[in-house]
């Protein structure tokens, strides 16, 4: 389903964009994500998108979405090969600041 927001207020959509930045996923990915959890949704049946770990989640919640994930891996590249993959595709992450 496509979905077309009108009239989004600017400070809104700015904010959007800082929250998606700030969590690594597209705006797109974001407002699907708030919108989930704003319903509560059990989004373990929405294109499987439940055994995503996302950002705000407990130790517990992540550690439990990996563990439905085991087994399940298929790749074709040796496990030194898909670490390294894995590294390449890391953004840079944020700039903090971390002085006092």
């Amino acid at each position: 389903m496509n979905l077309t927001v009108k009239s989004l207020p600017d400070e809104l959509g700015e904010a959007l964009k800082i929250a998606a930045k700030a969590s690594n996923r597209s705006m797109n990915r974001e407002v699907i994500e708030r919108l989930m959890r704003s319903f509560d949704a059990d989004i373990s049946d929405v294109n499987n998108l439940g055994t995503i770990p996302r950002v705000n989640e407990s130790p517990d919640e992540v550690a439990d979405a990996w563990s439905k994930l085991a087994g399940k891996w298929k790749s074709t590249l040796s496990v030194d090969e898909e670490i390294a993959a894995l590294y390449e595709a890391r953004s840079g992450g944020r700039d903090l600041d971390l002085s006092w």
